[in-house]
């Protein structure tokens, strides 16, 4: 018999190659609308600004779904968290709505949610046009769960239908941990919703295998109470975060940790089971809980999300078990995967030990370099915040001029915010944040250039905030690639704890 005839209907692959398009990829195709408010003579091309507006994707699947079953549609389909009671409803979805203004307006939240979109044709192109899959996919290192006890995946899994994320590619294989009672409950109740009635929060977090700490944010707010409702002057979506190197080109986040918890710093050695801070509300986040992934990259928001096995747990299963209703087939390996809906317990015995080395020349030179890295890359994010704060002042503010006024003096406050913190914090400086500053203030010379020198005349003040954005992006890009390639492939010693399996 012959290939061809094996091969399934035309019509029938093209409904399959349709349904695999995220719409919220489709976000992507609105880049192309840049080159016609860039070019006269490109104008057509601004109608791919409609593209945008897939951006509230997640927004309108939320009220879609919501408005069937308030109809009486989709009420017998089962789904794995079914059994789960958490903050959800019409609470849930008003903080969410509120949410989105918020989030559009706070240029620093808005910079890392563009990266992560365009940041996800980076990672596909890294990967030659095929990100990683579960099939294909040879973890390096042997990985725990990140926390200690029973806990319950509240969203994740290899299996795309129930994945965290399939779009953007760094959240792809990422889970979402909480604690749970048996009612499925993650706080008791007839309790209110402030964070201190979660059972999860303020949890112990634990590193997933041996490694060295590459990046850490520490100092991101979080709001006393949940039900939806997450920080709204939050500096990051991810929150307080922690990256750690386990091997070459894998990477684990740990991410929405309790302000002022994280106990490590960056090039420290942690070893698997070592406590990293503790579970929070920081950032992106409806209520407490965990979020964890493996990646490619020791940035967030360039990096492809790493299908990831883990050792030494236990698993049950209390409502529906996604690779039964799937027939999905696990790949072999060791290890095994978890899926959403399952309560997860990790039975590893390691224990929470601190490595106290003595540090090494080699090492040394490896923290200055890492150290100029993570300065550079926070430049690079000012200018990427500078840019985006350009085009949104272009709508009000037709000057170059005085937009380069208006972002020298958000420099001028950014510095004396980030010195009076210092001298709240008992006198530390937060020489990244002061970074962070000078690239916004590096934007404001860029704008007041091109402005004087008369540069580019045929255009406002929106194409050329785009330009600096996209700079600073690839600039970011450049820098942690630099890492990636050659500090810590070269200069680092090797991470304890990796296999050839």
């Amino acid at each position: 018999m012959s290939n061809k005839a094996t091969l399934p209907p035309l019509g029938s692959r093209l409904r399959e190659r349709i349904q695999s398009i995220s719409p919220f990829s489709l976000t992507l195709l609105g880049l192309i609308g840049i080159l016609g408010s860039w070019f006269p003579s490109l104008e057509i091309l601004k109608l791919f600004h409609v593209f945008w507006f897939f951006a509230l994707w997640p927004l309108v699947s939320i009220l879609l779904r919501d408005s069937k079953q308030s109809l009486g549609f989709d009420t017998d389909d089962e789904g794995p968290r079914d059994w789960l009671e958490m903050d959800s409803g019409w609470r849930g979805h008003i903080a969410f709505l509120l949410g989105i203004p918020l989030s559009f307006f706070n240029p620093l939240v808005f910079r890392q949610d563009a990266m992560q979109l365009v940041g996800s044709l980076v990672a596909i192109g890294r990967h030659r046009g095929s990100l990683p899959e579960p099939e294909t996919y040879d973890q390096s290192t042997n990985y725990r769960l990140p926390i200690e006890g029973t806990w319950t995946v509240v969203n994740g899994s290899p299996i795309k239908e129930y994945s965290h994320s399939w779009f953007p590619a760094t959240q792809r294989y990422a889970y979402d941990f909480v604690i749970t009672d048996e009612e499925g409950r993650t706080r008791p109740a007839g309790t209110d919703t402030s964070i201190e009635n979660y059972y999860c929060y303020n949890q112990p977090v634990a590193a997933p295998a041996d490694g060295v700490v590459v990046d850490v944010h520490d100092g991101d707010p979080e709001l006393g109470r949940a039900g939806g409702f997450s920080h709204p002057l939050k500096r990051s979506m991810t929150g307080n975060a922690v990256t750690i190197r386990h091997a070459e080109d894998e990477y684990s986040c740990l991410a929405h940790l309790v302000p002022g918890s994280i106990e490590v710093e960056p090039d420290d050695h942690v070893t698997r089971g070592e406590q990293i801070g503790r579970c929070g509300h920081s950032g992106n986040s409806a209520e407490p809980h965990l979020h964890f992934q493996i990646q490619d990259h020791p940035t967030f928001e360039v990096s492809a999300g790493l299908p990831v096995r883990f050792d030494s747990v236990d698993v049950d299963t209390p409502g529906i078990n996604v690779v039964e209703q799937t027939g999905w087939t696990e790949p072999d390996g060791s290890g095994r995967y978890i899926h959403a809906g399952q309560r997860v317990t990790s039975t590893a015995d390691d224990g929470p030990n601190r490595i106290d080395d003595v540090v090494d020349p080699s090492e040394m030179t490896a923290s200055w370099g890492l150290g100029r890295v993570r300065m550079l890359g926070r430049i690079a994010i000012g200018f990427s915040i500078g840019g985006f704060v350009t085009v949104l002042a272009g709508f009000v503010v037709p000057s170059l001029q005085t937009i380069a006024l208006a972002l020298a003096g958000l420099t001028g406050l950014g510095l004396v915010y980030q010195a009076g913190r210092g001298l709240v914090d008992g006198g530390r400086v937060q020489f990244g944040s002061f970074s962070t500053v000078g690239g916004v203030g590096m934007t404001a010379a860029v704008v007041s250039a091109v402005d004087v020198l008369d540069m580019l005349p045929e255009l406002g003040a929106s194409p050329v905030g785009t330009g600096v954005f996209l700079t600073g992006f690839l600039l970011y890009i450049a820098v942690w690639e630099h890492e990636r390639r050659h500090l810590l492939r070269e200069t680092l010693p090797p991470v304890s704890g990796v296999t050839d399996e």
